[in-house]
């Protein structure tokens, strides 16, 4: 069954991506396309993720060099939500 895809950036998100040049918009958007198809399609492609501890288990880490992107995942029958609720450098993304 093939699912949609909605994207959705928060504040946090938006304005790290409007301060810093060293990741657009569009990359993040390839980033989490293939995390989306790698964890839940099963596609073989290289992404570098890992589900987050603890109490955030629907949450996953996107690494893409020293940038972490922060997604939370809101599965559905029919649509596959991705809100990407932080991105920052490794130093202080987990903060």
């Amino acid at each position: 069954m093939k699912k949609k895809l909605k994207l959705t950036y928060l504040k946090k998100a938006t304005k790290f991506l409007k301060k810093n040049a060293h990741i657009s918009e569009e990359e993040v958007d390839a980033l989490v396309i293939r995390f989306v198809k790698s964890h839940f399609y099963g596609i073989d492609i290289n992404s570098d993720y890992k589900q987050m501890q603890g109490k955030l288990t629907d949450t996953y880490r996107i690494r893409k060099g020293t940038i972490r992107i922060i997604v939370k995942v809101v599965n559905d029958e029919v649509m596959i939500e991705a809100i990407i609720s932080d991105i920052g450098y490794r130093g202080g993304i987990y903060k």
